[in-house]
């Protein structure tokens, strides 16, 4: 694109001119030093803009002027970016859905992981749980700032780094698994879909030897 930006905007047949080979020397530091060289397609398409604001403006005129000239110099080149511009468009607008739905999640799970540590009823670790990997998967940001707080710190940071849960916390796990697996058991029997039942049966089997012998269980102080 530079070239040709420079063959017809400044008349260089054969060699560029001092600006653009500025220009292409400063774009092929870019590319030598850029992290993400190997997953993205074109740097148009990179969520990060490592030009100088200088730069950007210098390249975006080249592009301005170039783009809609490459059809009849470069057509495989240029349908080619277009292709590519257009999966990646959709692929970043899936991964942004994908995002906001973890959020929510994360925020109900946050939601009710507070009100478990407030009422006896609702378990607080699973919800929790739910809440550090909705926010790790979604926001860089939220993840730190919930594994800083003190909700997280009391009630979830010594399982995940294994250290086990308080004989309380199993306890309110465990009961609140039951309830849901014989609410569970109970419509399945009444429908007679008795696959499932079986089903639920073993993995409520399954948490209860979980939580019972092979999660740790420590004494608050």
């Amino acid at each position: 694109m530079i070239s040709l930006y420079c063959k017809k905007k400044h008349k260089h047949k054969k060699e560029l001119c001092s600006v653009c080979q500025e220009l292409t020397n400063y774009a092929l530091t870019r590319i030598e030093r850029c992290p993400f060289m190997e997953n993205k397609t074109f740097c148009s398409n990179c969520k990060v803009h490592c030009y100088t604001p200088i730069m950007q403006e210098k390249i975006r005129e080249v592009m301005r002027f170039s783009g809609p000239r490459m059809i009849f110099y470069h057509p495989i080149m240029a349908l080619n970016h277009v292709i590519t511009s257009k999966r990646e468009k959709e692929r970043l607008k899936e991964v942004k859905i994908k995002k906001i739905l973890w959020l929510i999640l994360g925020f109900i799970g946050l939601g009710l992981g507070a009100l478990g540590a407030v009422l006896p009823i609702l378990p607080t670790v699973p919800f929790l749980l739910l809440a550090a990997v909705s926010f790790a998967k979604s926001s860089d940001k939220l993840n730190n700032w919930f594994i800083n707080t003190k909700l997280y710190k009391n009630n979830l940071e010594s399982y995940v780094k294994g250290q086990g849960m308080s004989f309380k916390s199993k306890v309110k796990v465990i009961i609140t698994v039951t309830l849901l697996m014989a609410i569970g058991l109970t419509l399945t029997l009444i429908k007679g879909i008795y696959i499932l039942c079986i089903i639920l049966a073993i993995v409520w089997v399954i948490h209860i030897v979980y939580f019972t012998f092979y999660v740790k269980t420590y004494k608050l102080d």
